[in-house]
C-alpha cells in the first residue's frame, strides 16, 4: 500500500530562499529566539517584495510583527522595533493597540491617579484641585469610588 501522507517539522525545514512565505511565517513559530529575528527580518523583506497590494502587504507583515512579540514578551516594543528594522511600524494598528492598552486614556486618567499620592502627603481636597487643576467635585467623587 502507498503511503500518501507525510510528516513535516516545521523545525526541520530549511530557510532557503525558495521556501514559501507561508512556510516561512509557519516556521517563525517554532523557530529558536536565537534565529528569530533574521527569519522574521528574512520574512518582512519577502512580503514586501511578494505583495504589490499595499494594504495586503500591511497585513502579512503586522502578522509576523505579531509573532515576534509572542516569542519576545520579555522585550520592550522599542525593542523590538529596532530588532525588525520597522520605522514605519509606529503606523500599523498593533502599535497603536499596544500603546492605548499601556498609556493613560486622558489626562484626566493621569491626574486622578496621582490623587492619592497627594492625600498621602497629608494636602486637602482643595489644595489638590489647585495643584492638579481640577474641580473640588470631580477629586471628592474619585476619593469616594476609592474607598
Amino acid at each position: 500500500m502507498e503511503q500518501h501522507l507525510r510528516c513535516i517539522y516545521l523545525n526541520e525545514l530549511s530557510t532557503r530562499a525558495e521556501d514559501s512565505l507561508g512556510i516561512g511565517i509557519a516556521k517563525l513559530f517554532v523557530e529558536a529566539p536565537t534565529k528569530a529575528t533574521s527569519l522574521a527580518q528574512q520574512l518582512i523583506n519577502q512580503a514586501r517584495e511578494n505583495f504589490p497590494d499595499e494594504n495586503l502587504q500591511k497585513k502579512v507583515i503586522a502578522f509576523i510583527q505579531a509573532i515576534v512579540f509572542k516569542k519576545f514578551l520579555n522585550l520592550a516594543l522599542e525593542e523590538i522595533e529596532a530588532m525588525l528594522n520597522l520605522d514605519e511600524f509606529k503606523n500599523t494598528r498593533l502599535y497603536e493597540s499596544i500603546v492605548a492598552k499601556t498609556k493613560p486614556k486622558t489626562e484626566l486618567e493621569t491626574k486622578l491617579k496621582l490623587v492619592l499620592k497627594c492625600v498621602e502627603k497629608g494636602m486637602s481636597i482643595q489644595e489638590i484641585a489647585e495643584f492638579l487643576e481640577l474641580d473640588v467635585e470631580i477629586i471628592r467623587k474619585y476619593l469616594q469610588e476609592q474607598s
